[in-house]
């Protein structure tokens, strides 16, 4: 063994990175590198040891190539300046590090609070969430015997969502955890709050948004009237379990005229399954003929479906939902509102995965409706601690940005459980000036 090999340090395997001269103290048969000690080369090859099941590795930093300097915080860098320096002596070097030890530990305190703030925020979001399930709950529980008390029970669980959202000069798209609310409320809960928003970034004044509202947390009421085996079936439908299932609208006109519901909510219940060409159902009404609220709503109830199907395994990414609507479906949809939908939910929704433009692997967990190209995101960092991950708003970082979106098995094991990617996305709203956005850390 060399000297250069004998001075080889150890390193955990989620802190590698491309440029690292590793060793593989492994039998050859249990890894498939052709060497057992090599320099990285590809985010492949890390990926490659992390699948070893090892949780350190030697490394050798003397044939290592340098870390790149975006690899290191802003005050770690500063940190290690003053470090090489204290090894020259003298008490100045070492005031000097004491002070940029006091910096290093206020920029952690810093985030911490900033994080707390976030955590703050997403408990509000989820109270709030919850409150408005167990409201939607209540109201399928007796609309059959008091359509009329339900319809008040909607209208005022509306109306306080309305109001805290007009309250907001601007609003943002929050990403909750995935134990908020219940399987059976989420998508009704879901397609009610964007389908407001989407309605405030089109300029709907109290009244309009309020009749939106209504009909989008309605708008499926019809599938009570369904057997169980078809609310939340996984598996294909026949001929005839796909008649039963689109009969769910009627159903829902039946309750929805019993409630007194307004004209403009009743349309959204009958129309949200029509189609901008005129294939929709179940009267196959084209763009024309159909309700503007019921535009907004037929749009959302179709982008929810397809991050949140019943079969998980079916689920495509926010970013690949959004890609795919426009690039393959434009025609079924009011082509101004599709617009104006994927300028508010920009590029990137919350819950997509991305790769930066540096490098770094990232979830986008809030987008501001005004300026959707620069969303807040959270970025895997091996050497942060997830309780203090890293936040950045890209509005405020121009040298930062997104590269590509990824689907959630892509990542590495370490990022992958780092940043937690959602199964169920969940959404909320939240005052954007106020917002930090952070991990929502699972308990």
């Amino acid at each position: 063994m060399t000297t250069k090999e004998s001075e080889a340090q150890f390193v955990d395997t989620a802190d590698l990175r491309i440029g690292m001269f590793v060793y593989l103290d492994l039998g050859w048969m249990k890894h498939s590198f052709a060497l057992n000690s090599f320099k990285i080369s590809s985010q492949e090859q890390i990926d490659t040891i992390l699948k070893l099941g090892i949780n350190r590795i030697r490394w050798s930093p003397e044939k290592s190539d340098p870390e790149p300097i975006r690899n290191r915080l802003p005050h770690e860098s500063a940190l290690a300046t003053v470090e090489e320096k204290v090894g020259t002596g003298g008490t100045a070097a070492r005031v000097a590090l004491a002070e940029a030890m006091a910096v290093d530990a206020e920029v952690r305190r810093q985030r911490r609070e900033n994080l707390n703030v976030q955590r703050e925020s997403l408990e509000a979001c989820e109270r709030q969430f919850t409150s408005a399930t167990r409201s939607y709950r209540q109201v399928l529980d007796t609309v059959r015997a008091q359509p009329e008390a339900a319809r008040a029970q909607t209208e005022q669980a509306i109306g306080s969502m309305v109001g805290k959202m007009l309250e907001q000069e601007e609003s943002a798209i929050r990403l909750l955890s995935e134990n908020s609310g219940e399987k059976a409320s989420l998508h009704s809960l879901n397609v009610t709050v964007i389908s407001l928003l989407l309605g405030k970034t089109m300029g709907l004044g109290a009244a309009a948004l309020n009749e939106l509202g209504v009909g989008a947390l309605l708008h499926d009421i019809g599938k009570i009237e369904l057997p169980e085996r078809l609310r939340w079936s996984d598996t294909p439908f026949n001929n005839a379990e796909r008649r039963l299932y689109q009969a769910h609208v009627e159903h829902g006109i039946a309750l929805a005229s019993s409630m007194r519901l307004s004209a403009g909510a009743l349309a959204i219940v009958t129309q949200h399954h029509e189609l901008a060409d005129g294939r929709g159902y179940p009267r196959q009404l084209a763009n024309d003929q159909t309700s503007s609220l019921a535009h907004i709503v037929s749009l959302v109830n179709h982008y929810d479906n397809l991050c949140n199907p019943a079969n998980p395994a079916l689920a495509i990414t926010p970013h690949e939902a959004l890609s795919h609507m426009f690039a393959q479906m434009k025609r079924q949809f009011d082509a101004p509102v599709l617009t104006l939908f994927i300028r508010m939910m920009g590029v990137y929704p919350p819950g997509s995965v991305v790769e930066l433009n540096d490098g770094r692997l990232a979830m986008v967990v809030s987008v501001n409706s005004s300026r959707p190209l620069k969303p807040r995101i959270v970025i895997f960092d091996p050497r942060v601690p997830r309780e203090e991950a890293l936040v950045e708003d890209l509005e405020h970082s121009p040298n930062l940005g997104i590269h590509r979106s990824m689907k959630p098995l892509q990542l590495p094991k370490a990022a992958f459980d780092y940043l937690s990617p959602r199964q169920r996305m969940c959404y909320f709203f939240e005052h954007a000036r106020d917002t930090r956005m952070g991990m929502d850390v699972k308990a």
